[in-house]
């Protein structure tokens, strides 16, 4: 993957404050003992259903907070969505978000945060989801040119997990994405600057889940699959569902 970034200034992207709930049912076809992420029509924030015992994903303010985060996600044909009245004319190229986590002691990944980003292409043929490593640095979003991985309809059909990691290692978050689609091994990473390098690694971090947005919300029902923690957390990373747990406060990056 290129080195080359794309940089938009925070202010001109929505930063939306709304609650996660803890849903009692899961999402359809949820893998045993996985928990679920369902975004409804009209939403940005994911509702999130854990199965009896399960201790991810993790959400909320933790702190101290951990160097790196891992899990397992199944994106689902449910992500294939179509913007026919965006808020702003360019929202389907908008980025959304998969779980990550605030920075440098900020509640807000808009600020100061590190993600995945993810978004479902509709002015290409055949139609495919992109996933890129997704940083905020005080306030200016950045992502890469490229897409780190690409999937199709197909791919998304297959409902296989793969495993996202991000790491703070001093001026820089590195990404990972690991696992086969349909017979494809995938193994991808790449890094974005940090803002704060200063900053110790377990400062308090807001520890959020899956996003729609971007300005607009969603325009049918999202679901997504993730099992967290995807492997035993290395030394000072989180390990709780958070201070506020699953009743606390997510924000959009």
């Amino acid at each position: 993957m290129g080195t080359a970034l794309a940089r938009k200034l925070g202010a001109a992207a929505a930063t939306t404050l709304t609650a996660v709930a803890l849903s009692g049912c899961l999402a359809p076809d949820t893998p045993d003992g996985w928990s679920s992420y369902t975004i409804e029509p009209g939403a940005h924030s994911a509702s999130v259903a854990r199965p009896v015992g399960a201790t991810g994903p993790l959400a909320g303010w933790i702190s101290p907070g951990g160097a790196s985060r891992t899990y397992d996600f199944i994106l689902t044909p449910t992500a294939e969505y179509e913007l026919v009245s965006p808020t702003q004319p360019e929202d389907q190229f908008d980025w959304n978000k998969l779980p990550g986590f605030s920075d440098c002691g900020d509640f807000d990944l808009a600020r100061n945060g590190a993600m995945f980003g993810w978004r479902w292409r509709t002015d290409t043929t055949p139609r495919v989801l992109e996933i890129v490593p997704y940083a905020n640095a005080d306030g200016v979003h950045q992502y890469p040119n490229a897409a780190l991985v690409v999937l199709d309809h197909d791919d998304l059909d297959a409902e296989q997990p793969l495993r996202y990691s991000i790491e703070i290692d001093g001026s820089v978050y590195r990404f990972a994405i690991d696992g086969t689609i349909r017979g494809r091994e995938i193994h991808e990473t790449a890094t974005l600057p940090r803002s704060c390098p200063a900053t110790s690694v377990t400062a308090g971090k807001w520890y959020a889940g899956f996003y729609f947005g971007g300005t607009s919300t969603a325009p049918s029902r999202i679901h997504g699959y993730v099992r967290e923690p995807a492997e035993t957390p290395g030394t000072g990373d989180a390990t709780g569902s958070g201070s506020a747990g699953s009743s606390g406060l997510a924000l959009g990056g």
